[in-house]
């Protein structure tokens, strides 16, 4: 039998070339391995992967502590608006009260029924309204920001001004003020401009009236509020609009974490 030495060596080289781009690819991961590599791809790789869920999870605390700062700065808002109505309804029932002229009859000017001028002395009942729908008025937004905001203890002291209020309201509705919906007071301007002097200044005037009561009730509520305000800013993160923490203690320090 002869053997075709062409045939062989032509199939024995062409096998040995079929195998050959497997065996070069074995030993180019294989020197990949060995010189590092490989491994360096790989660390690229993750630490790549790492770095986006890095920054994914550092936008998700900026966002939300962006959020809190928004619900803190709301929170704060709240207190220094119940705290400039209750300070407004302080002024209005302390100008009330201690105004001893408001209450005086005083001469003053008029026409008569023939056009002729005269002088008579009666109380001045268009600045006595005045000033009684300046209380009305300061009383009823110093209740509604009150219950706006979330403070139970601010609550308590507006309900307190509320049953104070309750406790004189057969009084008051003898000089055309009544109590209306969610406890805000409502004047009947005509029955006030006629109403008993006696009984307007026994209500507005002096100490232990009804508008020196609500007046040291509404002090206390625009001290409380404006306490409430500053704690509440001096314990919150303080977070830029950026969401990024900031605070002269830590600075940007703590920043680069993030």
């Amino acid at each position: 039998m002869s053997l075709n030495l062409f045939n062989y060596n032509n199939s024995l080289f062409s096998g040995f070339s079929s195998n050959s781009s497997g065996m070069s690819n074995m030993l180019g991961d294989y020197m990949a391995i060995r010189n590092g590599s490989y491994g360096k791809l790989l660390k690229a790789y993750y630490a790549k992967q790492d770095d986006g869920a890095k920054k994914t999870a550092g936008a998700i605390r900026r966002e939300n502590a962006l959020k809190k700062s928004q619900a803190d700065s709301e929170e704060v808002k709240q207190y220094k608006d119940a705290q400039s109505d209750a300070s407004t309804l302080k002024s209005a029932a302390s100008s009330i009260r201690s105004n001893s002229k408001l209450f005086e009859q005083v001469e003053q000017k008029t026409t008569d029924e023939n056009g002729e001028e005269k002088v008579v002395v009666d109380y001045d009942r268009d600045k006595i309204s005045s000033a009684v729908k300046s209380f009305v008025k300061a009383y009823n937004s110093a209740i509604k920001s009150a219950y706006e905001q979330g403070s139970s203890i601010v609550q308590k002291k507006a309900a307190s001004m509320v049953s104070e209020t309750a406790s004189n309201k057969n009084m008051l509705a003898r000089v055309g003020i009544t109590i209306g919906k969610d406890n805000k007071l409502e004047v009947d301007e005509e029955k006030l401009k006629t109403a008993n002097v006696s009984t307007l200044k026994t209500l507005f005037h002096g100490s232990g009236s009804y508008a020196s009561n609500i007046e040291r009730k509404a002090s206390d509520m625009a001290s409380m509020t404006e306490q409430l305000a500053k704690t509440a800013t001096s314990n919150k993160s303080n977070y830029n609009r950026t969401g990024n923490y900031s605070s002269f203690a830590t600075g940007g320090i703590y920043d680069g974490f993030f």
